[in-house]
């Protein structure tokens, strides 16, 4: 007997299990357009600084790196710098475009929206809610902007997506570990020890990362067992032998005899609970940021310098006792932030500690768990009708301050006016606006930032020169002269002895300025002070030396005119016969004036005397009149005059040769 059979509705309404192809093609959907809208909004928010220039140091670490323009290879590379991996970044992008910014700036942005999109994989393997939208803040949360607009910070951007990739990697050796699949266990081990070993390599602020590994161990399981202890000594080995380095290096290569901290032990201790206190409000509440924040001063014997630590161990108490609970992933949060801020709470001393205690660019990998915590506690505690439109409306403020930040980042002028603004006080930002002034031709707002640095910072070495230099300008070279030995009795340095040297002479006081020049040299063999050097012993009638100079010069620098039209002039109009060299001259002279496209006074006036001295009579008097043509378009009547008598000569038939000088004495 058999009865009809109904179909079901309901029953053939059911969407298929999870795992079949149009449901993990619709999770797939999902998530390649999470990842379009991260890399979207990342572009979008870093507009600005995409079409801005170098800011700060990163004309030093790119254009004038002479480890990125030419010199790199395994020995300088690990020698010459604590962060090797960027370094060789830079020499790529070095290759590929040159003293462009914008290549720059958008290998950083798109190294950061890498960062993101791991943020967002790493929070989805660990099952924290809101994974994608604690990816999201990240991509365009306004603190990181000091990180990705900063070409100088590649560093950071570089160091993070390798920090993320080790983190993955170590979860899936756990879980491959777990499920007995041992031949895949330990290839992810393997991948994630190589990826942290790049981090470090890329910046050594990631040494933490072990100690976040057994956080999260705790936070997964409550414990941490023998095993994870285990599985963790090769990255602590890793971790000391590059903390060690990098605190070595930062004494002996970068700080130098410079002071950065004064305080004990207990004043550090205090100002790692402001800093920490400083960077939880950031995260918060990204308002007001500066390049360079108020150093605040620590007083180690008040019981109020302790306050914000003290709240802080509170709050992990408090955690604590409700570890049952909430507390439990609080306490991962906040512990994972406080570990990874660690390094750069001024236990260990840095260059960066001389202008501020703190900066938004040293907690570009701490807040990562921070914006975790606040996004899974929105998915988890609003209503989703809420979150719907909370979320998105955060995400559209932070947009908008990005943006805003990253557009004071587009250029220096914009970037220290900005400093200057919310940090009267900032003394080198004070300094380099000053800079930006006189290369503006606004000397008087120059002197004025120049000074207004020292008065901040008497041991400010670099603004006494820039002020020396704005006087000297002025032809006070009395007052300038104090400025340029004051900078050297704080820190001796190659620019301050050219600066007093060039200051001495102009007061005839050559002999002395010889000996600066020279000492110039030793400390910095540049051409440029080489030719500065050869002048003056040349004024001093020692015309062998001055030609020794040059050649070194040009040996250095070979396409540099103002090098071969020097040695040059040298060659064919030394008064001693035996350094006369008139087919040498025309050689040296030959290559400055193709060059500077025969455009050029001075060049095509060293080759003028050049062929007068090889015997070319007629191509010296040629030559000697474009010289003159040349220099008179060019507003120099001196230069003109000179080779109106010089063509005379030519004309005569006869070359020119300088008279002798009497060997002026230097004393020791």
């Amino acid at each position: 007997m058999s009865t009809n059979h109904q179909p079901n509705p309901e029953a053939s309404s059911v969407a298929p299990p999870a795992g079949t192809p149009s449901v993990a093609g619709a999770k797939r959907r999902v998530q390649v357009l999470g990842a379009l809208a991260i890399l979207a909004l990342s572009l979008a928010v870093y507009w600005p600084a995409l079409r801005g220039g170098f800011v700060w140091d990163d004309a030093i670490l790119v254009e004038k790196n002479h480890l990125v323009r030419g010199e790199l290879n395994l020995r300088t590379v690990w020698f010459n710098t604590d962060f090797p991996l960027p370094t060789v970044l830079f020499w790529v992008q070095w290759q590929w475009w040159g003293n462009n910014p914008v290549g720059y700036h958008v290998v950083n942005v798109l190294l950061h929206a890498a960062s993101a999109l791991l943020v967002w994989r790493l929070l989805a393997r660990l099952k924290i809610p809101g994974a994608w939208l604690a990816g999201m803040l990240f991509a365009v949360h306004p603190v990181c902007v000091a990180s990705v607009a900063w070409i100088s910070e590649l560093k950071n951007t570089l160091s993070l997506p390798f920090f993320l990739a080790s983190f993955i990697g170590y979860l899936r050796f756990e879980k491959a570990h777990a499920d007995g699949r041992l031949t895949r266990a330990r290839w992810f081990y393997r991948l994630s020890l190589g990826a942290f070993l790049l981090a470090l390599l890329s910046k050594t602020s990631t040494v933490m990362l072990p100690v976040v590994l057994l956080l999260c161990a705790a936070w997964q399981r409550g414990r941490v067992t023998r095993q994870d202890v285990l599985a963790a000594v090769p990255y602590f080995g890793l971790a000391l032998a590059f903390g060690l380095m990098t605190v070595w290096f930062q004494n002996h290569h970068v700080i130098g005899h410079e002071t950065v901290q004064t305080e004990n032990f207990a004043g550090r201790l205090a100002g790692a609970g402001l800093a920490i206190g400083f960077y939880l409000s950031k995260v918060f509440l990204p308002l007001n940021l500066s390049m360079i924040y108020p150093r605040w001063e620590i007083d180690a014997s008040s019981v109020v310098a302790y306050v914000p630590l003290l709240l802080l161990l509170a709050g992990f108490g408090v955690c604590w006792w409700f570890r049952r609970s909430w507390g439990r992933h609080v306490t991962f949060a906040l512990g994972c932030f406080a570990v990874t801020l660690f390094p750069v709470l001024g236990f260990f001393d840095m260059l960066f500690l001389m202008f501020s205690r703190v900066s938004d660019h040293l907690q570009y990998l701490p807040m990562i768990s921070l914006l975790a915590l606040v996004a899974a506690g929105l998915k988890v505690w609003l209503p989703v009708k809420f979150f719907r439109w909370v979320a998105p409306v955060w995400v559209l403020a932070l947009c908008g301050l990005t943006w805003q930040r990253a557009s004071v980042f587009a250029s220096d002028e914009k970037l220290w006016e900005d400093t200057v603004a919310r940090n009267p006080a900032a003394w080198n930002a004070h300094n380099n606006l000053g800079c930006i002034r006189a290369e503006q031709g606004r000397m008087e707002e120059a002197m004025r930032h120049f000074e207004t640095s020292l008065q901040f910072n008497p041991r400010n070495a670099e603004a006494h020169v820039n002020l020396g230099k704005a006087l000297a300008m002025q032809n006070k070279f009395i007052e300038a002269e104090a400025h340029f030995r004051s900078a050297l009795e704080i820190r001796p340095s190659a620019d301050a002895h050219v600066q007093l040297g060039s200051a001495l002479a102009a007061r005839g006081k050559v002999p002395e300025a010889v000996r600066q020049l020279r000492e110039a040299v030793r400390l910095r063999p540049e051409p440029e002070s080489r030719l500065q050097l050869a002048a003056l012993l040349r004024a001093t009638g020692k015309p062998a030396e001055a030609i020794e100079q040059s050649r070194l010069a040009v040996a250095s620098r070979p396409d540099m005119p103002e090098a071969l039209s020097n040695l040059a002039w040298l060659l064919a109009t030394a008064s001693d016969a035996s350094m006369r060299n008139g087919v040498e001259a025309v050689e040296l002279a030959e290559r400055a004036c193709r060059l500077t496209d025969f455009k050029q006074a001075r060049p095509v006036g060293a080759l003028a005397a050049a062929y007068a001295e090889a015997g070319r009579f007629s191509d010296a008097v040629s030559t000697a009149q474009r010289a003159i043509e040349l220099a008179q378009t060019a507003g120099d009547p001196q230069f003109a005059g000179i080779n109106q008598q010089l063509l005379r000569l030519y004309q005569a038939g006869r070359p020119y040769h300088e008279p002798a000088r009497k060997t002026s004495v230097e004393r020791p």
